[in-house]
């Protein structure tokens, strides 16, 4: 899975917000795929099943970043494959 600094910066931004906190486990998927890791690593550190990794992965290089403005909040980056 090809990356860019840009989007493993932007999903760290979005790990570090509290607001998006229902949806760690779906960003650290795709940032430790962003970062090379393979599924059985990730697997291990999320405790998580292929299927899952692989259809979180799938959204994300089928819709990438959308933005959109976040409820009680000024910040307008988001992902939208979360929403699917």
């Amino acid at each position: 899975m090809k990356s860019t600094k840009e989007e493993i910066q932007v999903i760290k931004t979005l790990l570090k917000d509290s607001s998006t906190a229902k949806y760690h486990k779906r960003l650290q998927i795709v940032l430790f795929r962003l970062m090379g890791k393979s599924y059985k690593e990730i697997i291990e550190l999320l405790d998580c099943n292929q299927t899952t990794i692989w259809r979180n992965v799938k959204k994300y290089e089928e819709l990438g970043f959308n933005l959109i403005k976040l409820r009680n909040s000024n910040t307008i980056l988001y992902l939208g494959f979360f929403f699917m």
